[in-house]
């Protein structure tokens, strides 16, 4: 498959990959052969980064920093969707402590990222992103408690001393290091100024800044065939080194690199181009994170990158909830730049909780961001619409595969919807549970039986085969189309063309009632099969079972009546699932399924309603 991949790529363009990879394994032998001996010509200096920063004003905020900087000081480290497990006060920074298997300590490129014995490396990366360290370094400057400053002194020593650049799982690609020396940057800015008995610290920690610069520079995840986040990742990560080392000649060439990758990883409609809400939020993190440090930096900032920055975080209100919760879509590992108070103080976990970050950005930007309102918007190049009425809403995906069709974070969700009612989601998505871990979790989770539209005859939209981080593109969609002045969406997809067969949706909302209309066109008789996958506070109550009308109840904060119309007989069942809305954690639910043999075209009417 990669090789059919590569051969539809232009010449040039694979004449380009060639000699940059060409380039880069140069780099790469001469940061070895150059080794960990190399003198650290750097100094490093405070840009005041936190400075007119309001975030942390707030008692609340204060409450839920100490709380996490008192947990990391008993070893617990708060990650992902597993829990507050006691890693101790030295941690197992290379092992998956879920799984319980370790990678070894031996030179990086030898290391084998992807086992397929049921461990997930994202664990010991996501703990050696270190970015518990800033929230650790904040209960510093709040309080004043020289506990705090010396636990992150120590727990940071201990992670320098057994993690030799070069060596180890956490050291085998550069968005890794680019995240970790961004949580340094940013603690050591908060624990200036050093006394003179800390200068060996400091000399020890602007040393390890400058390795990962120059291992970054070696290892840039740069692509002429395919950018993502990995490769933003790695110039947000250059710039903030480069700013806190003093280089300014650096730090000017990569963030107009910053600058430039944002205008072509996200949309006109400022959506980010891999089809994913998650990783729309950790884009744009990144691009504000940028923003901030030339802003602070007095360095230039192009006008089309800081209106597009501003589309981005307006995205995001227009799918948020009053909440500032998106929905999952596509995949969500949690990721992010640095940890703020709605990422450490959840009662209910929720790894798209954005409020947080969305007041940053209002106050950066100075953008006035508006939560929740009435009325359709829709985001036509990202492939969404988001219809509300009353206390209801619904986001109707449309999206193309991430990435230019390759889809390595996109999911088999074409024409799907996340029903959102008051402060919660009727049908959700059902989330990532895992990546590497587990094949079998993973493809099911971007499955299309895993989301809230049409599969036929038990097949994908999309091919899901054993890449975990690629998927076919044959479900291509159409333009949403707006209806009824705006209370209706209308859009189809072709990921059924092989048997000449066109799925077509119409989604219509009004204050008390949630209309869907699914037509499939074709010829020969085939098997349809509608699924909503409920969120956990949702209950069902099966009436009519079978038929050509089928009805059940769904209870929860409200009551709502389900039924589905179509003129063969139709079967309703209801059984047990699994939903994710953090990274590793699955969450009980039910899915209410509706199936049908029908000759070809068709049409099943879904209607929900509510007083």
């Amino acid at each position: 498959m990669r090789l059919r991949a590569l051969a539809e790529e232009p010449l040039p363009k694979l004449i380009g990959e060639a000699a940059w990879r060409g380039i880069r394994s140069m780099r790469q032998w001469t940061f070895r052969r150059a080794g960990r001996m190399s003198a650290c010509p750097v100094r490093f200096h405070p840009i005041g980064y936190y400075q007119g920063l309001t975030e942390l004003d707030c008692d609340h905020s204060r409450k839920a920093v100490l709380a996490y900087a008192e947990a990391v000081l008993r070893g617990e480290f708060p990650l992902m969707g597993y829990g507050i497990p006691h890693l101790g006060v030295t941690p197992g920074w290379h092992t998956d402590w879920v799984s319980g298997k370790s990678w070894p300590v031996e030179a990086s490129e030898k290391i084998v990222v992807v086992r397929h014995d049921g461990s997930d490396v994202k664990v010991p990366w996501e703990l050696s992103r270190l970015q518990f360290a800033p929230v650790v370094a904040q209960a510093y400057v709040l309080t004043g408690d020289g506990r705090y400053r010396a636990a992150l002194k120590n727990l940071l020593t201990d992670w320098i001393e057994r993690n030799p650049v070069g060596v180890g799982v956490n050291w085998t690609i550069a968005m890794e290091a680019a995240l970790r020396a961004i949580s340094l940057c940013l603690s050591m800015e908060l624990l200036w100024p050093f006394t003179g008995g800390e200068q060996p610290w400091l000399n020890q920690m602007t040393a390890s800044l400058w390795q990962h610069l120059r291992f970054i520079e070696a290892h840039n995840e740069f692509s002429f065939l395919l950018r993502s986040n990995h490769y933003l990742s790695n110039i947000v990560g250059l710039t903030t080194l480069s700013a806190y080392l003093g280089l300014e000649r650096r730090r000017e060439k990569y963030a107009r690199a910053v600058q430039r990758e944002i205008l072509l990883q996200t949309y006109p409609d400022g959506g980010d181009r891999e089809a994913s809400t998650g990783y729309h939020v950790l884009v744009a993190q990144m691009g504000l994170h940028s923003y901030l440090v030339q802003q602070r930096c007095r360095g230039a900032v192009d006008s089309k990158f800081e209106a597009r920055l501003r589309q981005m975080f307006e995205w995001v209100a227009a799918l948020a909830d009053d909440a500032w919760k998106l929905p999952h879509l596509g995949d969500c590992d949690n990721g992010r730049v640095e940890l703020l108070p709605d990422d450490i103080d959840q009662a209910e976990p929720h790894s798209l909780c954005a409020g947080s970050l969305c007041r940053l950005a209002s106050s950066v930007l100075q953008l006035p961001l508006q939560g929740a309102r009435e009325g359709t918007k829709l985001l036509p190049h990202s492939g969404i619409a988001v219809l509300r009425s009353g206390q209801a809403s619904v986001i109707f995906s449309a999206m193309p595969n991430g990435l230019e069709g390759k889809g390595s974070h996109t999911h088999c969700d074409k024409l799907s919807i996340v029903f959102r009612l008051g402060g919660n989601e009727v049908f959700c998505d059902s989330g990532s549970r895992c990546y590497t871990r587990s094949a079998e979790l993973r493809n099911l989770d971007r499955s299309t039986r895993a989301h809230n539209t049409v599969m036929i005859d038990d097949v994908d939209q999309n091919t899901v085969g054993a890449e975990l981080f690629r998927l076919g593109n044959e479900a291509r969609v159409s333009p949403i189309a707006l209806l009824e002045g705006g209370k209706a969406v209308q859009a189809s997809h072709q990921g059924y063309s092989r048997w000449n067969i066109e799925h077509q949706r119409t989604v219509e909302l009004s204050p008390c009632s949630l209309q869907i209309v699914d037509e499939v066109s074709g010829a020969n008789e085939h098997l349809l099969e509608l699924r909503f996958i409920l969120g956990p506070e949702w209950l069902v109550y099966p009436e009519i079972m079978t038929g050509e009308r089928i009805t059940c109840t769904v209870g929860g904060s409200r009551q709502l009546t389900f039924q589905c119309e179509a003129e063969n007989p139709l079967a309703l069942s209801v059984f047990p699932a699994q939903i994710s809305r953090e990274y590793g954690a699955a969450l009980a639910s039910t899915c209410i399924r509706i199936q049908t043999t029908a000759s070809l075209p068709a049409k099943v009417q879904t209607k929900v309603q509510w007083n």
